[in-house]
Parts: structure tokens; C-alpha cells; sequence
């Protein structure tokens, strides 16, 4: 990662600027975040020659420039069917470390406009965008996050096999959920515990995915916990035997426990 240093040099001419980043990169200093009055040639000269990136962009402080090291991984997510782009770039940045960029590509601009919302959720920042490219800085998750949102997620689902699109949501939207860090739980009632029973999500399949049961397979594998609602299971023969495996029955108790947490951000399917 190297030694990371943010400076203010607002009040510095481009010439002192160019001097003092030129001496504080010759440090060994690799990712240095500048605060300048205006865009700099000479500044982007000295990154050149020490053969690293120059990133400019405006904000509310003013022209904020990020110098780091050349050649940062390139991830083209064109193409990809929705949640796919936040899945594929919130894994890699599960496995980076702070300070290291990311550049996302993709010809949909909204795709783009998407994981910009979305980075603060992944432990990133936007360093630069435009309609075809995203840059992203992975941030110590151990500060507050610009983003002050909740970090638990609560599924419910209530249709079941019959309705094979919200059957699907139900999983794509946890895999999504889980690739931004978020803690995940399902909760099915009614007619949605036809899911758990073993073999019956089998028959499902979409275009695009997996078919449902090894969808929920994954899930369950990455940590996602499964209630299945007590009497609603009693109202169509389930019990634990019958059940996927990693699902659990619960009564309304739990249901309602969970519904009463307010770290909880509660989805219907």
C-alpha cells in the first residue's frame, strides 16, 4: 500500500506546490492526496516523473488531487446483468487493502452511476468518474463512514416458487447485499417457505442465473441465516426433515424481534 499523507496547499502557488509534492513523493511517500487553489501542470510533471497517477476532481474544499502508483487494476463489468456489477467490484474490494484503487469500467452509464452511490456501503471512495469509468479508493473501514446508513438487512419473503421473479430477488438482492458488507437474514412466511423445502426450488430457473436452489445454496454458504415461519411450515408439512439444509424454523417471536430492530433495513418480495 506504501505511506499514504494528505496535504492543504490552497494557499501555495503551483510552482511551491510542484517543489514540496516533488519532495514528499523523493520520501517514499506513494499515495498523497493534494488540496490545491487549481489544477497544476506543474503538479501532474512531478507525478509523471515519479512515475505515478495524477487524479484531479472538485469538490466542496476545493480541487482535490490524488497521486498514487500507476498501473491500478482495471475491472470491465459491461454486460453484466444487474446486481452483477456491485457483486464483482464489492468482492474485489473485500480483498484490498486501504489505499488501493480500483478502476471499473462500463458502457452504461447507469451502471457507473450506481457503484458511485453504492462505494461509501463497500468501504470506498470515488476518486474519479465520468460516464464510462469509475476510480475507487478502498478506505480504512475502521473510520465513519460518509454514509451513515443501516448495516443489517432483512429479507421477507412471502410468494414463494409461484412467483419465480421474487423468488430470485430474494437471493440476488442478499448476494448484493452481502458484497457491500451488509448482514443479511430471510425470512420466509406463507406461501415463500416452498422455498425451503428440499427439491423445491430445484425446478426454478432464470435466463440469466442460476438456477434458484443453488442460488440459495450460495447464499446460505456465504453466511445468510434462513428462518422459516413455524406455523406456515406447520400448514404444509415442513419440518426440519424436509428442509434445506441451513434453514431453520421460527415462530412469530423472532419474526416480530427482527421486524422491531431498527439496525434492521426490512425488503418485501
Amino acid at each position: 500500500m506504501g505511506i499514504k499523507m494528505k496535504l492543504n496547499l490552497r494557499g501555495v502557488n503551483r510552482y511551491a506546490a510542484a517543489i514540496i509534492t516533488d519532495n514528499i513523493l523523493k520520501n517514499g511517500v506513494q499515495n498523497l492526496q493534494l488540496i490545491l487553489k487549481e489544477d497544476s501542470e506543474e503538479v501532474r510533471r512531478v507525478a509523471e516523473k515519479h512515475h505515478m497517477e495524477y487524479s484531479p476532481r472538485e469538490t466542496e474544499k476545493g480541487l482535490v488531487v490524488n497521486i498514487s502508483p500507476q498501473g491500478i487494476e482495471e475491472i470491465d463489468v459491461t454486460g453484466e446483468t444487474c446486481p452483477g456489477p456491485v457483486i464483482i467490484v464489492g468482492d474485489r474490494l473485500s480483498s484490498m487493502e486501504p489505499g488501493m484503487r480500483i478502476k471499473i469500467k462500463s458502457e452504461s452509464s447507469d451502471v457507473i452511476d450506481d457503484l458511485a452511490l453504492s462505494a461509501p456501503e463497500m468501504n470506498a471512495e470515488v476518486i474519479e468518474k465520468s460516464a464510462s469509468h469509475l476510480i475507487l479508493e478502498k478506505t480504512d473501514v475502521s473510520r465513519e463512514r460518509e454514509f451513515t446508513g443501516k448495516d443489517k438487512v432483512l429479507v421477507v419473503q412471502s410468494n414463494g416458487t409461484g412467483n419465480a421473479e421474487r423468488a430470485y430477488a430474494t437471493f440476488i438482492f442478499s448476494k448484493a447485499a452481502l458484497s457491500m458488507g451488509k448482514d443479511v437474514t430471510i425470512f420466509l412466511l406463507m406461501d415463500g417457505v416452498s422455498i425451503a423445502r428440499k427439491g423445491g426450488a430445484a425446478a426454478v430457473k432464470h435466463p440469466a442465473f442460476p438456477r434458484l436452489d443453488e442460488l440459495m445454496a450460495e447464499v446460505i454458504e456465504m453466511g445468510v441465516k434462513i428462518y422459516v415461519c413455524e406455523m406456515s411450515a406447520q400448514f404444509r408439512g415442513l419440518r426440519e426433515d424436509n428442509m434445506v439444509k441451513g434453514c431453520k424454523i421460527a415462530g412469530a417471536a423472532t419474526f416480530i424481534t427482527l421486524l422491531s430492530d431498527p439496525s434492521y433495513a426490512v425488503v418485501n418480495f
